[in-house]
């Protein structure tokens, strides 16, 4: 199912969907809260990029944001207290990359542009140092859903807590879109019935691969786009924009297996 956000702050379903490769083996339609945390890169994704790496002989790969699973095929990091032995220590929300433009034959950056201040300016460092590059953030709907993130009162919220930004994209498009995450909105405005909130969390308990978003370009300029407006938009505009983020995700997301897939 896809879902729609409509400007009263309820979620509907207005689409089906297929991904059964992606399918969770165990069942749990018909809960009413979370039960499966999906938070480590998805076996099945991390493949697809890996061949799409291989496959335009990519040697020269930067991984931005490393943590505990660096990407296999990165030999430079850039990050700030990581793991890995050899990294840059950089702070991607002010620094400039020290290389010279398309440097590096790819990009990788998982679970990283949300959590930062800046993520338009480290965007267009990526887009400066790469001519290709693949971009996963969590997914928007998993940032509206309470009981998702490690905190013990994880349930009083939405999303993870220490998170900025929503962000979608249209690899179709090749666009890149930055949303201000505004917690009281989500937390206290998006409501949903039973039925709708039963819908939903089949996809997040069964679907692991719908808890991300995925950019992923070669040799193109992505558009970046900020709605940097959003400390002056009502309410209704920002729900409107959430329910674009979370309905436009779920199709990218569609795209990106169909179109990538091995």
């Amino acid at each position: 199912m896809i879902a729609r956000v409509n400007k009263q702050g309820n979620i509907k379903i207005i689409k089906k969907f297929n991904v059964k490769d992606f399918e969770c083996e165990e069942d749990s339609r018909d809960l009413q809260y979370v039960k499966n945390l999906y938070w480590w890169p998805i076996k099945e994704v991390s493949n697809i990029v890996e061949k799409f790496c291989t496959d335009n002989d990519f040697t020269n790969v930067l991984e931005i944001g490393p943590g505990l699973d660096p990407f296999p095929l990165a030999k430079t990091f850039i990050g700030y207290n990581e793991k890995v032995e050899n990294y840059l220590s950089l702070d991607i929300d002010k620094d400039k990359i020290p290389l010279e433009d398309k440097h590096f034959d790819f990009i990788y950056s998982r679970h990283t542009m949300e959590d930062i201040q800046n993520p338009d300016f480290a965007l267009s460092e990526i887009i400066r140092t790469t001519n290709s590059g693949y971009i996963e953030t969590p997914s928007p709907l998993i940032e509206i859903t309470k009981g998702v993130d490690s905190k013990s009162f994880t349930n009083n919220y939405g999303g993870y807590i220490h998170h900025r930004y929503i962000i979608w994209s249209s690899i179709e498009k090749c666009e890149i879109y930055l949303l201000p995450k505004y917690s009281p909105i989500i937390d206290g405005i998006i409501q949903n019935d039973e039925k709708v909130n039963t819908h939903l969390l089949n996809i997040i308990n069964n679907y692991p691969v719908y808890w991300n978003n995925y950019f992923i370009w070669k040799d193109q300029i992505p558009k970046v786009i900020m709605y940097k407006n959003g400390v002056n938009m009502n309410m209704e505009d920002y729900i409107g924009l959430i329910n674009r983020a979370v309905n436009e995700s779920l199709i990218n997301t569609n795209y990106f297996i169909a179109n990538f897939k091995q």
